[in-house]
């Protein structure tokens, strides 16, 4: 059965994440918070007014849209699976620094976060474009609607893939660093 409240869980983690520096401290300051907001909310409300405005239809973008995701939502499924591979390796290491695995550690929860909401966006996202393939809307307000939702979850999909490439390059800096 599914349980519904873990993918509000899994949204909560994640927004925990993005809001949180390569060390897991909550980053604090107006500019940072007013940059979240303005990312994750603002930026994808925007973009989703712009296409109602312009009419742009999710049948005219569903073929795009359905293999853009499928692609990512598989490759992510993928790193889900590599990072609890990579945490166990490292943590078997007798020569491990404790202080460097905690920071990596804490890099690969918040990759791992960040993910799974991706991955929940990418199936919110199919879902909407399966909804308006076979509600064949007749109704173009209707389509415009599912479009600007569409829309704005996309651009937040696109935000996070951001992030997860931020968050890979605190990982590779770092063990750069502890490598030299």
């Amino acid at each position: 059965m599914i349980d519904f409240r873990i993918l509000l869980e899994i949204k909560k983690d994640a927004l925990e994440s993005i809001k949180s520096d390569s060390g897991g401290d909550l980053i604090k300051g107006k500019a940072k918070k007013f940059t979240f907001l303005l990312l994750f909310t603002i930026v994808p409300f925007i973009a989703s007014l712009i296409s109602y405005l312009l009419d742009v239809k999710l049948s005219d973008l569903s073929s795009y849209i359905t293999t853009g995701i499928a692609i990512f939502t598989g490759l992510f499924f993928s790193l889900l699976l590599s990072i609890s591979t990579k945490i166990r390796i490292e943590r078997e290491n007798e020569n491990i620094d404790k202080a460097n695995f905690r920071a990596f550690k804490e890099n690969m929860r918040q990759i791992s976060n960040i993910t799974q909401y991706i991955i929940v966006l990418g199936i919110l996202i199919m879902l909407l474009v399966l909804l308006n393939f076979l509600l064949n809307l007749k109704c173009s307000q209707i389509e415009l609607c599912l479009t600007s939702i569409a829309v704005f979850l996309l651009i937040r999909y696109f935000i996070c893939i951001l992030l997860i490439l931020q968050r890979f390059h605190y990982v590779l800096r770092d063990e750069i660093d502890n490598i030299l």
